[in-house]
């Protein structure tokens, strides 16, 4: 099988769990690159959260962010394509996360906005370099251009809410997990699979010379759909369980692995 493009979720993948690319799986995208092949982020993250990756990598044209809800062009961070959700499910989820006592946070363009301060938003934005505003009446407005809302479960609850999520907005939203505690909420339908088939068309790169690579439930519908769907041996048994391949994980440089011996070797 021929490999074209190659979509790369971020954390848990491509970093290691300290968060750190590593100097292996820098060099392997490079790589892969100077082959011919393209290499694409697909990641939960807005674009200046990326923005550091982008860097490492010195990687350019598209990227997807919002876990599919926006295709971002990296050297201009213009939103390429966006996928809003609608202003009533918005409501409905900030309603709904204050009813089962979580804290959620909305993003329009690139700034983060939440109904009260907490501990884990504000580390969540200090670590990525976010505007983040408190707004006690942000379930009273009507807001455009939101990508996603992203919940923040407590550890201990996280299966329980992820679940509870799920069914409350069956059919309404997409709603699916990340990092751990974060339960992302986004437009129904979209994914990082949706995102992947729209840039499909748009580079003229058949679904059959695609491969993506992740960990997580937010990567689950990516790994089904692309040409050869790959998982991080740490990643979390669904998606292990629908993946092509298992490569080893992300603090053992599991994506160098899989450029190395699938793309480089070839």
């Amino acid at each position: 099988m021929e490999i074209r493009l190659i979509a790369l979720d971020i954390d848990g993948t491509l970093l290691n769990h300290a968060g750190i690319l590593s100097e292996r799986n820098r060099l392997a995208v490079q790589h892969a690159r100077e082959a011919g092949v393209a290499v694409v982020l697909a990641t939960g993250r807005g674009r200046i959260a990326t923005r550091p990756i982008w860097k490492e990598l010195d990687l350019h044209g598209p990227s997807i962010q919002y876990g599919g809800a926006m295709i971002a062009d990296i050297d201009s961070e213009r939103a390429l394509v966006l996928h809003e959700m609608s202003p009533d499910v918005i409501q409905a989820v900030l309603n709904y996360s204050v009813e089962m006592d979580v804290n959620a946070q909305i993003y329009i363009d690139e700034t983060v906005i939440s109904e009260k301060p907490s501990d884990v938003a504000r580390g969540y934005v200090n670590r990525h370099k976010l505007t983040f505003i408190v707004d006690p009446d942000i379930r009273k407005k009507e807001f455009h251009n939101v990508p996603k809302v992203l919940a923040f479960a407590p550890l201990e609850r996280q299966d329980e809410l992820f679940a509870a999520y799920r069914e409350r907005f069956a059919g309404i939203a997409q709603v699916s997990r990340s990092s751990p505690g974060f339960i992302e909420i986004n437009n129904i339908g979209i994914t990082k699979a949706s995102a992947l088939e729209e840039l499909s068309a748009m580079l003229h790169i058949p679904r059959e010379q695609i491969a993506a690579i992740g960990d997580n439930y937010l990567d689950q519908e990516m790994i089904e759909w692309a040409g050869l769907g790959v998982c991080v041996s740490d990643g979390v048994k669904e998606v292990k369980a629908v993946a092509d391949l298992i490569i080893p994980a992300c603090d053992e440089d599991g994506v160098a692995v899989f450029i190395e011996q699938f793309i480089l070797s070839k």
